[in-house]
């Protein structure tokens, strides 16, 4: 996995397949104070999904987790295996186009990660938050190369950024 990168005042640290304990609980305490996620448990196994963490540069808060990735594999309709996305940032940190950085920057890790094979074939993103579903966003997620793959039995929008050409789920 490459080195980390930096969006304006935050460093993007990848971490896929090589967090440490004091990220993984360093996640946890995050997950559970902010509210994103209710259950240690769940905090705890989701720890191990990690891709990227976002850390605050500025100097009141250097170095903070800020936010940050996860993956899990999951089997598309068309039998492949694929990482499906979640992210999630504090919210005094949805600052201007942090979320695109953060998720492009997750799809190319994972799409140059030495996985084993089968390697999936993509990454999915199933949009939660209402917002990224109106007309502008969906312009976007297109604009940085993801294609639409229509609603989920809930209702929400589903994305993919695809790893080849022969990906179709």
């Amino acid at each position: 996995m490459t080195a980390s990168s930096h969006f304006a005042n935050y460093r993007l640290e990848p971490v896929f397949q090589a967090t440490r304990p004091e990220q993984r609980a360093e996640a946890v305490a995050f997950w559970l104070a902010q509210g994103a996620i209710a259950q240690r448990q769940e905090a705890e196994r989701r720890a191990f999904e990690l891709v990227c963490l976002v850390r605050h540069g500025g100097t009141t808060m250097s170095g903070a987790l800020a936010g940050m990735s996860t993956v899990a594999l999951q089997t598309g309709a068309d039998g492949r295996a694929y990482y499906a996305y979640r992210m999630f940032l504090r919210p005094r940190n949805r600052v201007p186009y942090l979320m695109w950085a953060v998720t492009d920057a997750s799809r190319d890790w994972l799409r140059d990660f030495d996985a084993p094979e089968p390697r999936p074939a993509g990454m999915l993103i199933v949009t939660e938050n209402p917002k990224l579903m109106r007309p502008g966003m969906r312009r976007s997620f297109q604009r940085h190369g993801y294609l639409y793959r229509g609603k989920t039995a809930r209702g929400l929008d589903r994305w993919l950024a695809p790893f080849d050409q022969t990906t179709s789920p």
